[in-house]
C-alpha cells in the first residue's frame, strides 16, 4: 500500500510539473531557457523525459498499467497538453510535440521492459 502511494504520488507530481510547464507563457520559457545557456530548447526534451517517467512509473511495479493502458492515457495528456498550448500567451501546439511525447512514453515502457519491473503479459500480440 505505501509503494502504492508513492507511485502515484510520483505521477502526481510529475502531471503538476507537466501542466505547469505547458501553460507556461513563451517568454519566460525563452527566458529560463536563456538563463541555463542551453545549446538546445529544453522544452521538448522536458517533455521527453516526463513523459518517460510517467510511462514508467505507471507500467512498472506497484501500478503495473497494461501497456495500451499506458499507451492511451500518454496519448490523451500529449493531445490535452498540446491543445492547452492555444491558452497560454506566445505558446503554439505542434504534432511534433506530441510525437515527441509518445516517444517518451514509448521510452519509459522500454526502459520498464528492459530492467525486468514490469508484470503480467507485456508483448503487443497478448491479451490481458
Amino acid at each position: 500500500m505505501k509503494n502504492n502511494r508513492l507511485a502515484n504520488g510520483l505521477l502526481f507530481v510529475q502531471l503538476v510539473l507537466l501542466f505547469v510547464g505547458t501553460q507556461m507563457p513563451g517568454a519566460w520559457r525563452a527566458g529560463l531557457e536563456a538563463g541555463l545557456h542551453s545549446p538546445w530548447g529544453l522544452s521538448s526534451w522536458a517533455h521527453f523525459a516526463v513523459f518517460a517517467g510517467m510511462a514508467a512509473v505507471a507500467y512498472a511495479r506497484p501500478l503495473a498499467w497494461p501497456w495500451h493502458r499506458v499507451l492511451l492515457a500518454a496519448l490523451g495528456l500529449a493531445l490535452i497538453t498540446e491543445g492547452l498550448q492555444f491558452f497560454a500567451m506566445d505558446r503554439h501546439p505542434r504534432w511534433v510535440d506530441v510525437g515527441i511525447d509518445m516517444a517518451g512514453a514509448l521510452t519509459g515502457l522500454g526502459l520498464v521492459r528492459m530492467f525486468g519491473l514490469a508484470v503480467g503479459p507485456t508483448s503487443v500480440g497478448q491479451v490481458e
